[in-house]
């Protein structure tokens, strides 16, 4: 895998990876910072209670949905292969496990092993808040 330029926090979605004009439309972006290393992959995302596709879940205490996690993941795969969103597309979630839940103005660390399996590419993934474990997520993808 070729590393990335690495996103900083908060980096205005005119500064995100580019997305390949047959991806999914992107409601969102799930990652603020991506770095590769080997097959691991270190990715982030503050929950910002002011990001537009969080308005109303829930408006008293703004917490980050799980299936965005997944989203997290899926990014996190996309930006470590080509620097590309919609380069993949999700073939199964072996497991998904949510733990606790993540707030506005907490980060999200993703830690993303990788394996190659044919045309499949696997990914076992942890997802923490402040060293604690938020969710485990393994799943298996196919490249576009």
């Amino acid at each position: 895998m070729a590393a990335p330029e690495t996103l900083a926090p908060g980096t205005p979605a005119s500064q995100t990876p580019p997305v390949r004009p047959d991806a999914r439309r992107l409601p969102l972006i799930a990652l603020d910072r991506c770095e590769v290393d080997g097959e691991s992959i270190r990715s982030t995302k503050t929950v910002r209670a002011d990001d537009p596709y969080l308005a109303g879940h829930f408006p008293a205490l703004t917490v980050y949905p799980g299936v965005f996690l997944l989203e997290g993941v899926q990014q996190t795969l996309e930006t470590a292969l080509d620097g590309v969103l919609g380069g993949v597309e999700l073939v199964e979630v072996r497991s998904i496990r949510i733990s606790r839940p993540a707030f506005a103005g907490q980060t999200v660390d993703f830690d993303t092993a990788v394996t190659h399996d044919g045309d499949l590419v696997r990914t076992r993934t942890s997802c923490t808040v402040e060293g604690r474990r938020t969710a485990s997520i393994k799943a298996s993808w196919r490249r576009r």
